[in-house]
């Protein structure tokens, strides 16, 4: 497992041990709800790479941090997607 792995998957566990902690889910099997949230973290991690790439492609390579993301942002709003 590569080392973003391992940071998927404790931030993952520790999303789930805060919901059991503070009594807003109770989960069965809290492997399994492990896995479904590092599932979900990973494929929010890809769109966001994604509108990264499409961003970094329509401003150049001299865009900065501040201008990336207000184009992510709007490419964001152009596909109906809620960051």
């Amino acid at each position: 497992m590569s080392a973003t792995g391992r940071r998927v998957e404790f931030l993952a566990r520790a999303i789930v041990n805060r919901l059991e902690d503070r009594g807003f889910v109770e989960f069965r099997d809290a492997e399994a709800a492990i896995l479904v949230v590092t599932k979900a973290i990973e494929t929010n991690f890809t769109h966001l790479e994604a509108l990264e790439r499409e961003a970094r492609l329509r401003l150049g390579d001299r865009a900065t941090t501040q201008q990336l993301e207000n184009e992510m942002r709007r490419i964001a709003a152009e596909r109906g997607v809620i960051l």
